[in-house]
């Protein structure tokens, strides 16, 4: 049941998206559950419709749901701006630590000060969110500047498109609303990557 867990010190990173669109991309090969444990409740919102093909939850009530329900993955949206004790928890308690990270200064900045309070033995991958397209450079200038950096950045980049808002107002998955399709394809080109990630770590 590997447990894959997304933080940031920072709002407003994708972090919640990320998390709907991993479980979306995992649910196909078994029962698939996101534990909301952000205060701002934006995993709930987007499931409330009920059109999402896997359980959300709020994190009291996971342990029974777990008890009572056999999972393949668990995906952990934890809460914004965790402190440094914080970070370190989720990163023993998961097998993955995705950081969701726009490409500009002060979230790069915010992924960085999160690198820093991890053990020196987290499985974790910096994730490109919200990359404007071409002809625009902030994304791959973003990848250059990580990979440099020596940061276990994820590849796949994930641009930013209108679908993302239609697909929380409709409750359902990205590649169920208009254009989602297109958006859609940055994620079933992700899921190598971090299936290799979550491998790494077995």
């Amino acid at each position: 049941m590997p447990i894959i867990s997304l933080t940031s010190f920072k709002g407003g990173v994708s972090k919640t998206t990320s998390a709907i669109c991993l479980a979306s991309l995992f649910c196909s090969d078994g029962a698939t559950l996101v534990i909301d444990a952000d205060p701002n409740r934006s995993a709930t919102t987007w499931a409330r419709p009920g059109g999402l093909p896997f359980q959300v939850c709020g994190e009291k009530e996971a342990a029974k749901l777990m008890r009572a329900q056999k999972f393949e993955y668990i995906i952990f949206d934890t809460p914004a701006r965790p402190n440094d004790v914080e970070v370190e928890e989720l990163a023993r308690g998961c097998d993955l630590l995705i950081v969701p990270t726009p490409p500009d200064l002060l979230a790069m900045e915010a992924m960085a000060l999160v690198a820093k309070s991890l053990p020196p033995d987290t499985n974790w991958r910096v994730l490109l969110t919200m990359v404007p397209p071409p002809p625009q450079k902030d994304g791959a200038e973003a990848m250059s500047a990580l990979q440099s950096q020596g940061y276990p950045v994820l590849s796949q980049k994930i641009r930013f498109y209108k679908a993302y808002k239609d697909a929380v107002i409709q409750g359902v998955p990205l590649h169920k609303v208009r254009g989602g399709k297109t958006a859609w394809r940055d994620w079933t080109e992700l899921k190598k990557e971090v299936v290799q990630a979550l491998k790494t770590n077995g």
